[in-house]
């Protein structure tokens, strides 16, 4: 069964540290040496109960003729939140942010280059500038920061963030060698190179405080992905499952609610959210439901505005 819908029409320490360690179109996925990963220095350190990741490649983005419009010079961007409380300068010196959610704790890993190359460097441990931070040991690491937020650095190119109880459990759950969710990895492998910005989730749910009014699906997702390919234009897919056809109906009425609802509260201000709803196309194939829209990079840099991605990182 195919159900089409256009929404215009119908209404996420160096030496015993260092051990821790428009892509493919609208229905392709990943094959190898096209697909997107995990680092592998911050995936042993993802905590086993998280159930969504969310990742930012900036060493991609970088590459992009899209970087300059996305992190200009001089100017403010949605990195600049969490440059400002990790004390870490993200444009220039991180290669990738994977928010890890859904588990008893929210933490950030970030993989970057916190020192500099060079003889008279070598052997010298990265530091961070954050305002009023307090040093504090646990178990042969140095958390750095406050309980409500910290860091600590795992190797020389290696950070995680959250607050302090988070940056612990990261640790026991390492000395543990607890399993990292492999099913998440598996998910991230499955997209194409070209997803600079991605989630996925094997329990999906409306975000805290809801969308639009709306506070809760009908139904369970049995899990659900979506990436955006931020290369020349902001080209955005997503899919979710559930455990029928008919889940997948309930998710297309609630998706039609939604954006009809969205329509009739938008402001004059907000038209840049207009253009992303008559952009939105929603096909339904059995028991998934995948969406596409294709944008201008101007309307995702307006929704941008005013995010701060540390707020992620709260408890």
């Amino acid at each position: 069964m195919l159900v089409r819908i256009n929404s215009h029409r119908t209404p996420a320490i160096l030496s015993r540290r260092a051990t821790l360690l428009a892509g493919l179109g609208f229905f392709g996925c990943g094959r190898e040496g096209t697909h997107q990963r995990v680092d592998p220095a911050l995936g042993p350190l993802i905590p086993s109960d998280t159930t969504t990741l969310v990742g930012i490649r900036l060493d991609h983005l970088r590459k992009t003729p899209a970087w300059k419009q996305l992190f200009p010079d001089n100017a403010p961007s949605v990195l600049d939140g969490l440059a400002k409380k990790s004390g870490i300068d993200v444009k220039e010196t991180v290669h990738e942010v994977l928010y890890c959610l859904g588990g008893r704790h929210r933490c950030g890993l970030i993989r970057g280059k916190f020192v500099d190359e060079g003889p008279n460097n070598s052997g010298m441990e990265p530091q961070l500038k954050m305002e009023g931070a307090q040093k504090f040991p646990y178990k042969g690491f140095t958390l750095i920061g406050k309980e409500e937020f910290a860091a600590t650095f795992f190797n020389s190119s290696v950070v995680a963030l959250g607050n302090a109880a988070a940056i612990r459990a990261i640790i026991d759950n390492n000395e543990r060698k607890n399993a990292v969710p492999q099913a998440l990895l598996n998910m991230v492998q499955a997209l194409p190179v070209a997803a600079n910005v991605y989630a996925v989730s094997t329990s999906p749910s409306i975000p805290e405080g809801g969308v639009g009014g709306v506070r809760s699906l009908p139904l369970t997702l049995k899990s659900a992905w979506a990436y955006a390919d931020l290369t020349t234009t902001a080209s955005i897919r997503a899919e979710g499952e559930g455990t029928t056809a008919e889940d997948a109906k309930k998710l297309v009425d609630a998706f039609k609610a939604l954006t009809s609802l969205l329509r009739m509260t938008l402001k004059p201000a907000q038209k840049q959210m207009l253009t992303v709803l008559d952009s939105l196309q929603v096909v339904q194939d059995n028991a998934k439901v995948k969406l596409q829209a294709d944008l201008p990079l101007e309307t995702v840099l307006d929704l941008l505005k005013g995010i701060d991605l540390s707020d992620k990182l709260r408890a």
